[in-house]
């Protein structure tokens, strides 16, 4: 009963927003291209509820993408500790805002290069909510 729940509140958070339901996975993430992927943060503890649970998102970048999942943290408000995926970046704006000029030549410039490193290379971005 209390799956149901959780995955009720985040279908409510995710609104409209796709989800990647496949695989026993339930998560506010999609596919921008085959290597580019768009998710909600990681989340631990109560927002996990209705957040993407940490432990899936691993589990997912496990199943789908070992060795080949980056994770580029966009979010000013939060992070995670360093290690928690083996490949992180922080690329680091205010939530509801456009990122600096600054920020995006070395963020492009960041992903495009892990994605040339290997074919397989897959670059999930998030921000605080996974809407921007």
């Amino acid at each position: 009963a209390m799956e149901g729940v959780q995955r009720g509140l985040r279908g409510l958070v995710s609104k409209k927003k796709r989800r990647f339901q496949e695989g026993g996975f339930d998560l506010d993430l999609t596919y921008v291209t085959p290597r580019i992927v768009a998710m909600g943060f990681p989340s631990t503890g109560a927002e996990a509820k209705y957040r993407n649970p940490l432990p899936d998102v691993k589990r997912f970048e496990a199943k789908y993408h070992a060795g080949h999942f980056r994770v580029y943290n966009l979010c000013s408000e939060r992070e995670y500790p360093e290690g928690t995926f083996d490949q992180m970046a922080r690329f680091a704006f205010d939530d509801h805002n456009p990122p600096p000029l600054t920020l995006l030549g070395p963020f492009c410039e960041d992903v495009q290069r892990w994605l040339d490193a290997d074919a397989e290379n897959v670059a999930a971005i998030h921000c605080k909510a996974g809407k921007g």
